[in-house]
Order: C-alpha cells, then structure tokens, then sequence
C-alpha cells in the first residue's frame, strides 16, 4: 500500500511540476475560472488564480539568491492578473458601459432592472474569461511544443535574467499594457463614473464576496 501511495505521490509531483505542459490543468483551470466566476462570484476567480500562483512558486523552486522566485511567479500569471483587473473593472463600469449610470440605484433596488444588469454583466464577463482562457490555452499549447520552455530553462547551465528584462513579445506589452491600464481606471472609479469611493468600494467587496446572497 505504501508503495502505490509513493507512485501516485510521485506522479503527483511530476503532474504539478509539468502543469503548463498538461492538457489536464489547463482545461481544469479553465473550468474552474469561468464555472466558479460565473455561477458564484470573482472571489472565487481571485482563489484560482493564487492557486495557480501558489502552485507555480512551488514548480520554479530556489534557484539561488537572487532568483526572483516571486517576480517570475507573478510574470508567469500576468494574464491572470489581467483577467481579475478586468473582472474588477467590468462590475465597476458596467452602468456606464451600458448608459444607464443614472439608473444605478434603481438597478440596485428594482429586481427587474438589477437581474436584466446581472445577466449583461455575467455575458461580457463570460466574453472576457473565455478570451483570456483561450490565450491561456495558446500558451499552454505553445509551452508544450517548444523546447524553449519552463523545463529547458531549468536545465541551462547559467540561470536565465529575470523575463522582464528580456525583450517583450507584442502579447507581453499588451498584457501588461491592459493590466495598468485596468488598474488605472478602477483607481479613477469615483472620478470617471457617478459612484463615489465609498460606493465603488462597496461594489468591489460585493463583487469579492465569497458567496454574495440573490440580491448582490
């Protein structure tokens, strides 16, 4: 027993070490980005994408020093940060986006208006996760058919500079471009759109709610 348990420990670590290279993950990564976000609330987005974090720091493992371990874990999940950002930012904006800033509180008060707002807002945030899903699965896809991947990296004699001192791909400085530029407007929320900071802030903890209740 104890050494079917040691295989299957092993092909578990060997699993999580190769996941960018694992069909398995990244159609349950996906799943659970667009099921869980959708059907509950981004709070459960924001728990994937720091799984995804956690188990990507585990895989790069201590290099040295200077490795950079949490930089490159974060540039490693660049587009998952985005995808949060422009979740924030879409329950944020979506009066304005849809014209009907000045219905805000009646789409807050009246059931009719408030679920016809929840299910446009749940279609452009479905939209945007599968645009971001399918880019990740492009570069899963690309990983594993290069062998200028993660595991080539780690066999290379002299460590590799930090990737953000490599030269950026047009993918890379749309990524990070998106990902300051959502960031910039949820900061300029009370100046952009009719809600104040302390309205703004109440959506963003409604939106972070692990399990908000039919009204929210």
């Amino acid at each position: 027993m104890s050494r079917i348990r040691r295989r299957w420990l092993v092909a578990l670590q060997r699993w999580m070490r190769e996941h960018d290279q694992r069909t398995s993950f990244t159609l349950l990564y996906i799943t659970l980005a667009l099921v869980l976000s959708m059907a509950i609330s981004i709070f459960w987005l924001v728990v994937v994408v720091a799984a995804h974090g956690v188990l990507e720091y585990w895989t790069l493992g201590k290099t040295g020093a200077h490795d950079h371990r949490l930089g490159r874990t974060l540039w490693h999940i660049r587009l998952d940060i985005m995808l949060v950002l422009a979740a924030l930012w879409l329950g944020l904006y979506i009066d304005l986006l849809f014209g009907v800033a000045g219905l805000g509180a009646a789409a807050r008060t009246g059931a009719q208006v408030s679920a016809r707002v929840v299910a446009w807002q749940r279609t452009i945030r479905g939209v945007l996760l599968s645009v971001d899903e399918a880019a990740l699965a492009a570069k899963a896809a690309l990983s594993r058919s290069s062998p200028s991947g993660q595991a080539a990296e780690r066999r290379r004699a002299t460590p590799a500079p930090p990737p953000w001192q490599q030269p950026w791909s047009w993918g890379d400085r749309l990524t990070i471009g998106a990902a300051g530029l959502l960031a910039g407007l949820i900061l300029l929320t009370p100046v952009l759109t009719d809600h104040g900071p302390a309205e703004a802030l109440s959506i963003l903890a409604r939106d972070l709610h692990p399990w908000p209740g039919p009204d929210e």
